[in-house]
């Protein structure tokens, strides 16, 4: 079963990353960009996304995964470790491929946070996604929501900072999600 849940994930992303590349923006990432460049933005808002985004990202999962590793949980922690490195070097590679450019580029309105590099997949969304998926399998239920509602703020605050279309989004969830299933697939091949 987890096979063919991968298989629909990596599908999922090859298509996506296809229709990136071929047309870098389409109605549905222009319809969302244009809204979003349009919208008075209220400041605690502002403040709120942008802590999502400098935080939620490698400190918060660079905690969980310290605290698996204090409480001696190896399995999660290879789990948690390996897929955010997959989702990591995947991504990078990737959006040096797709070499697509940030909203705030191409006109989109102004960017509140200026990121750096390219836009596709994003990679916020594709750490957060990794771990969730970890942090839902492995976890007790109400740390394991509490992060994947963490993934979910995380990521919407890159579309609401300008940072990422919707399309480099959902991208960096399929990312995410099929590096953290690789990564539940590959532990106990490395941890016997």
């Amino acid at each position: 079963m987890m096979y063919y849940v991968l298989l629909a994930l990596g599908l999922a992303y090859v298509a996506i990353t296809l229709m990136v590349y071929v047309k870098p923006i389409n109605r549905i990432d222009s319809t969302v960009a244009s809204l979003i460049a349009s919208i008075n933005r209220p400041k605690p808002l502002d403040h709120a996304a942008i802590l999502l985004t400098k935080y939620g990202r490698f400190y918060t999962w660079g905690l969980v995964d310290l605290m698996l590793l204090v409480f001696r949980l190896w399995i999660p922690f290879t789990e948690l470790t390996l897929s955010i490195l997959l989702a990591y070097i995947i991504g990078g590679v990737t959006r040096l491929l797709v070499r697509r450019r940030r909203p705030y580029e191409v006109g989109y309105g102004k960017p509140i946070l200026a990121a750096s590099g390219f836009s596709y997949p994003s990679g916020h969304a594709a750490v957060v996604f990794s771990g969730a998926l970890v942090a839902l399998m492995v976890l007790n239920n109400v740390a394991s929501l509490i992060l994947l509602t963490e993934a979910i703020l995380v990521a919407a605050s890159r579309v609401y900072l300008n940072a990422h279309y919707l399309t480099d989004v959902i991208g960096g969830i399929l990312l995410g999600l099929a590096s953290g299933l690789i990564a539940i697939m590959l532990t106990p091949l490395l941890i016997r």
